[in-house]
């Protein structure tokens, strides 16, 4: 049985919450459990969906890439094209859905499963977004290797590579793509670098830190966070002007955020870490509420919200993860 599909309520994880910050939201400690999943399976890095009974969680092993649906009753996998690698992210914000992977894989949704669309890449591309369907970005690149980071484009027929823009610092990759719109697109990644796309062409803009950023979400052009750091998590706030970067001490790394549409940011990260900024605010109370790294948060203004991940603090085969959170308060 490749799966132990527990649905939201069959057990309450224990949490240990920290010392909470002035002003911070406090995080109910209702995290349950949704899905687990084995070696055989691996862990699971991003989860999307258009609605709460129907939602995908993608992820794998660093050679064998998995999709699990949530049909509203229970998870189970995804038909894929043969020879599939991890995949990494997912997004349908542009209309379509779109996955994205180890090798320079792309998967579309179509009414059938999912196709491959070649992408002419051979490195990781780890994050996704697009505005519609004929306007779709993807980042990338290899942390290890001496090669620079990755950014495609897809215009509704093809993908092709773009040229980066001068960056002032290393940098191997870039993790996530976020945007409000055509012409206000930003990119984040190794080494803190943030890349913004002005609807003609890429160039970096001033940070504010070294840290690496994992992952960014926002709710329009001005008000966008990102999140990341290693040791220490650590949040970037967009204002519509600047980047304003802020370290959260009594937070480990952070991978994931999704922001709602009155600005709360809902983060998770390294050791299982979770927590939830108030608009406009960099503090909040961290919660720990599993003993699985977190990957990627997502979730619904009305609730409920989800974190994916899994055993990514240890050598593959991984296990994997999705959890809940029934309703917001």
């Amino acid at each position: 049985m490749l799966a132990r599909p527990t649905h939201l309520a069959l057990a309450l994880i224990a949490t240990s919450a920290f010392t909470a910050c002035p002003g911070a939201e406090p995080v109910p400690e209702t995290w349950q459990t949704s899905l687990e999943v084995g070696a055989e399976v691996g862990a699971l890095l991003s989860i999307w969906g258009p609605n709460a009974n129907e939602m995908y969680a993608v992820g794998g092993n660093p050679e064998v890439g998995v999709v699990y649906r949530f049909d509203g009753t229970s998870w189970g996998p995804e038909a894929l094209p043969a020879d599939t690698p991890l995949l990494n992210w997912i997004d349908g914000q542009s209309g379509d859905v779109w996955i994205v992977g180890n090798k320079g894989v792309a998967l579309r949704q179509i009414p059938s499963g999912w196709e491959r669309v070649d992408t002419a890449i051979d490195t990781p591309l780890w994050g996704v977004w697009g505005a519609v369907s004929d306007d779709v970005w993807a980042v990338g690149g290899d942390p290890s290797s001496g090669d620079p980071p990755v950014i495609a484009h897809f215009d509704g027929a093809t993908w092709s590579e773009v040229e980066l823009p001068p960056i002032d610092r290393p940098s191997r990759a870039l993790f996530k793509v976020w945007g409000s719109g055509r012409d206000h697109v930003f990119a984040v990644g190794q080494g803190g670098v943030i890349l913004r796309y002005d609807g003609s062409s890429w160039a970096q803009v001033p940070s504010g830190t070294t840290k690496d950023l994992i992952s960014l979400w926002g709710t329009g052009a001005d008000e966008i966070i990102a999140v990341g750091g290693r040791s220490n998590g650590t949040i970037s706030r967009y204002d519509g002007v600047a980047w304003t970067t802020h370290v959260i001490g009594e937070s480990p790394g952070l991978n994931g955020v999704w922001v709602d549409s009155s600005g709360k940011a809902w983060v998770c990260g390294v050791r299982g870490v979770t927590g939830l900024f108030a608009a406009g605010s960099a503090e909040f109370t961290p919660s720990i509420v599993t003993n699985h790294t977190l990957h990627a948060s997502f979730g619904f203004d009305e609730g409920p919200m989800f974190a994916v991940g899994g055993t990514l603090d240890r050598s593959p085969p991984w296990q994997g993860i999705v959890m809940s959170l029934g309703a917001k308060p």
